[in-house]
């Protein structure tokens, strides 16, 4: 009797992971309508969804067929809401609807400005939607961008999310996707930038951020104006810094990259008003003279002061304009103060007290040489590549 159940249990053993494997309702790739990028869009009292969907094809060669992407097709659909231009959508395609793979949603600026706090929840709700999904706003119709050719990538989508992926990690853009959105709507009180893309001279350019309060487009910070907000909450900032030659002035321009060495933000609240600190030691690499000079002691130390106030210029510009024109905090100083002052935090409305929070600015530069021949760049291994940084 032993023997007979030891011999079921073996059959059985053998058997199920055959009848486990696999899905019920599953489906080959090839058979799947892969959305790579999405697009959503107010045109006028129509939501408007657009986007990119891959081509695939079998690709064979080697010890397994594989399945590649060998172009995208555009797509356009529209309902009065989510559900019926879902519906539209969905209604076009030969093949059920795969949002699994979507890289980026495009968010346009006429949808923006009325608010994409309802998309951001219906996105949050969805299970095949990633919630790493990068999210930009561009300022033509998102339909529009999808229109442009594109040379260097395979479809806008791709381009987009490589281009704000390189210059992340280069220090001189912010990379926001969906899960962050998320959880700064959830802290209620702050508000959030996001990327801001458009279309000059035919092709698709970052053009800085998008400042969003309540989750509405309120204003843009054009590229150009974004370094001190790159200093305060960038992760890994690599800016460039031109300083006038103490001996020369204009007539001879000395170029740095700035990195920083340490940053850190402290907050009070004392006699009922909010106190931010920020201490912010940067290292100075100069990359070139447009030219060359000797440089004594106490022109590095020169140097090094204009250094200094430049950034911190930059910084209480950025943060002016914050409390004055937006007055929303969309530098995330509200998550320093909520860590540091808890208690505090929960019995005052941090929209109302940002605008007339006191904020000091502390910048310290050391250059860390006086040419290039003294500089060794450092290397940074990134996905398996080694980057070299200037």
């Amino acid at each position: 009797m032993i023997k007979k159940r030891n011999k079921l249990c073996i059959i059985w053993t053998i058997i199920l992971p055959i009848l486990l494997t696999g899905c019920w309702d599953y489906a080959d790739i090839d058979k799947r309508s892969i959305v790579i990028t999405l697009g959503v869009d107010r045109i006028n009292d129509k939501i408007e969804f657009s986007g990119e969907v891959a081509k695939l094809a079998p690709e064979f060669g080697g010890a397994k067929e594989k399945t590649t992407i060998t172009h995208v097709y555009k797509d356009l659909s529209y309902g009065a809401t989510f559900e019926e231009a879902r519906v539209d959508f969905n209604v076009r395609r030969p093949h059920p609807t795969f949002l699994g793979a979507t890289r980026v949603v495009v968010l346009g600026a006429n949808y923006a400005k009325e608010g994409i706090e309802p998309y951001l929840n219906r996105i949050n709700q969805m299970y095949d939607y990633r919630k790493t999904l990068l999210a930009v706003v561009s300022r033509e119709p998102a339909a529009e961008l999808f229109k442009v050719k594109i040379e260097n990538d395979i479809s806008v989508g791709f381009l987009i999310e490589h281009s704000l992926n390189y210059l992340s990690q280069k220090g001189s853009a912010l990379y926001t996707d969906i899960g962050e959105m998320l959880s700064d709507i959830a802290l209620g009180e702050v508000g959030y930038l996001l990327p801001y893309v458009g279309i000059e001279q035919g092709q698709i350019k970052y053009l800085g951020l998008a400042v969003m309060k309540d989750s509405k487009l309120i204003g843009v910070i054009d590229t150009m104006d974004t370094d001190g907000l790159l200093y305060v909450m960038g992760k890994n900032p690599r800016l460039v810094e031109v300083m006038p030659s103490p001996r020369k002035g204009e007539k001879n321009l000395v170029s740095f990259r700035t990195i920083i060495n340490k940053r850190k933000i402290k907050t009070d609240y004392i006699d009922n008003k909010v106190i931010i600190n920020i201490d912010l030691e940067l290292d100075a690499a100069m990359q070139y003279q447009y030219h060359i000079e000797p440089i004594t002691d106490v022109n590095r130390n020169q140097l090094q002061s204009m250094i200094e106030q430049k950034v911190k210029n930059d910084i209480k510009n950025i943060i002016k304009r914050t409390q004055e024109d937006y007055k929303c905090d969309v530098l995330e100083f509200g998550k320093y103060f909520r860590a540091d002052n808890y208690k505090v935090y929960q019995e005052i409305k941090w929209s109302e007290e940002y605008p007339k929070a006191e904020i000091n600015v502390d910048v310290k530069v050391k250059i860390i040489n006086e040419n290039m021949a003294e500089y060794k760049p450092k290397t940074e291994k990134t996905n398996g590549i080694k980057i070299m940084e200037e």
